[in-house]
């Protein structure tokens, strides 16, 4: 599939939609908001009666049942017989990404949203992204997060200053939009949920076949489609609230993560349409396959017939003492892996907001001091909240030599460790 980005086909597109919203077209224009649902029935109230109670009133609800075995297709007919804009539509399990894909399929407005069925928003979300969108004449529109424990909130803002950014504005954040630099920072988050799509800049992406298993089904539609249609508007506002649960599947292991690179990385490169900037293209990407290894696959850094282990951590001997600082993404996986692996012995596993993780054996890191153990490893991927960790721990007492973090080597050269996890 070609996609013809700089063509001008999209700067007519541009130029169109600047040139109607200058004309004051009544500001009416209907929204889809796709929702893949799989088993989230104590949520899903909370998520349909947030998108029905928008204060923006021209939308179409699309939810998508996947093949849920509790009572979520129930609450799904519950609620379109009560709201003529809720569609429902029941297929067998297939995963988010053909969740969306039926919903794109179904959907009929000029513009689309997509809210997860355990996740909930603002009712002011679409109306403000799309009046954003019409007075600027963005394509997309991107809003900040709300990362929602069972005891407290973490707003997340955009990396970029608020406005809109096309022609040489869009061409100078090219570099960074993918990977900032600063490990690990998008410039324009990877989450399709916070934004407003213009439907001609998103379809075509999602109805790609997705061969990564549902891996970077998110990443791979937002990034193509912000940079190939250079015409986006950022707000710093948060609407969307992103309930933080342990078993979810950001959470999860896989398997499978070498053998996907492996057959779909060029496929990944060709959807980007960015004249002048291919290699910096190429080098974001590359960073965003090391997080993708580090985050879910430690084990393909595991090195043969040897007893050395957390390859990309400086290399730990099979049987050290270790203490694990993070329960977030990051620490869930590397516990998980260290135990099933059996490499290592964890003495202790620490957070600072250890009282929010009530189902998981996290507990206060002042107690650090007091252990006998060999490393602690830092289980953030945020260079600025490692580095404040860092002081935090050193401040306590704890040996700044036995810290570990990911090996400068690999932070200034991804390639290392991609072509060590493929051998």
């Amino acid at each position: 599939m070609a996609f013809e980005s700089n063509s001008t086909w999209w700067k007519y597109l541009v130029k169109k939609r600047s040139l109607i919203n200058e004309r004051n077209v009544i500001m009416d224009e209907l929204i889809s908001v796709i929702v893949p649902i799989y088993n989230v029935e104590p949520y899903l109230r909370q998520c349909i009666a947030s998108i029905v109670n928008q204060t923006y009133k021209n939308i179409e609800i699309i939810l998508v049942n996947d093949g849920s075995m509790d009572k979520s297709p129930d609450i799904c007919d519950e609620y379109a017989a009560k709201d003529k804009r809720i569609k429902v539509v029941h297929k067998m399990n297939g995963g988010q990404d053909s969740a969306r894909k039926k919903g794109m399929e179904t959907a009929n407005g000029i513009y689309i949203g997509y809210v997860d069925g355990d996740d909930w928003i603002e009712p002011e979300m679409y109306e403000t992204l799309y009046r954003l969108a019409k007075q600027s004449g963005a394509l997309i529109v991107e809003s900040g997060v709300i990362d929602t424990y069972t005891d407290k909130e973490v707003v997340r803002k955009p990396f970029y200053n608020e406005g809109f950014y096309n022609d040489k504005k869009f061409s100078d954040i090219i570099p960074t939009i993918i990977y900032t630099g600063n490990f690990f920072q998008h410039g324009i988050f990877p989450y399709m949920v916070t934004k407003l799509f213009y439907k001609e800049c998103i379809v075509d992406y999602q109805m790609i076949p997705e061969k990564s298993n549902n891996l970077v089904d998110d990443v791979m539609c937002v990034f193509p489609s912000v940079v190939n249609s250079q015409s986006i508007y950022v707000t710093h506002k948060c609407f969307y609230h992103y309930r933080i649960r342990n078993d979810s599947t950001k959470r999860t292991r896989r398997n499978d993560i070498p053998t996907v690179v492996k057959n779909n990385y060029s496929d990944w490169l060709k959807r980007f349409n960015a004249p002048g900037f291919e290699e910096s293209i190429e080098s974001q990407l590359n960073y965003f396959v090391m997080y993708l290894f580090l985050s879910k696959a430690m084990d393909a850094f595991d090195v043969k017939e040897s007893d050395l282990y957390l390859v990309p951590f400086g290399g730990v001997k099979k049987g050290s003492r270790i203490v694990l600082y993070g329960a977030g993404a990051v620490g869930i996986q590397l516990y998980n892996y260290i135990l099933s692996n059996q490499c290592c012995h964890i003495v202790y596993w620490a957070d600072k907001n250890y009282a929010s993780f009530t189902d998981l054996s996290v507990k206060n890191p002042r107690e650090i001091v007091n252990l006998d153990f060999d490393y602690l490893i830092i289980a953030i991927f945020s260079r600025d909240a490692y580095v404040s960790a860092k002081n935090d721990l050193i401040s306590m007492g704890v040996d700044e030599n036995k810290i570990r973090w990911i090996d400068k080597k690999y932070l200034e050269n991804p390639m290392f460790l991609i072509e060590q996890s493929l051998t």
